[in-house]
């Protein structure tokens, strides 16, 4: 049975960063119409995603 770290510099934190705006992302292809609103929450999420990553990266 493997345990998930959850400190600052953690993976633990960072899958379940992405998983929530995974989450996050499916709710915005739900319920938002398509258009500039839409286009333009994909575009946050994405740049939140790249920001946890690269987050993760740089702890290394």
């Amino acid at each position: 049975m493997s345990v998930l770290d959850f400190g600052p510099a953690s993976s633990g934190r960072m899958w379940i960063a992405l998983a929530v705006m995974g989450l996050l992302a499916l709710c915005v292809w739900r319920t938002i119409e398509p258009g500039k609103i839409q286009e333009l929450t994909w575009i946050l999420l994405g740049f939140f995603a790249f920001r946890v990553v690269l987050g993760r990266m740089r702890s290394r």
